[in-house]
């Protein structure tokens, strides 16, 4: 199964967007779906792990995806 993570921080203007896109999306689609935030310990591993430098970053099955807002048949087609 597919597994994607958002990495998102409480002051960032594009992020409500980018999880309001993944949430529509898990609920047409199967796929495993977690939310961490950027200033959490695990959020600032991440970070370390993938030199991530703006939020909200996708990160799909161990792979940077997206950085931003991704368009909506561009995350379709890598969950689907």
């Amino acid at each position: 199964m597919v597994k994607v993570t958002l990495i998102h921080a409480s002051w960032c203007t594009a992020c409500p967007a980018t999880r309001r896109l993944w949430k529509d999306l898990k609920s047409e689609y199967d796929f495993e779906y977690e939310e961490i935030d950027v200033e959490t310990p695990e959020g600032q591993a991440l970070i370390d792990k993938y030199g991530i430098v703006g939020v909200p970053t996708t990160i799909i099955d161990g792979e940077l995806a997206f950085t931003g807002l991704p368009k909506k048949a561009d995350a379709i087609a890598l969950v689907s």
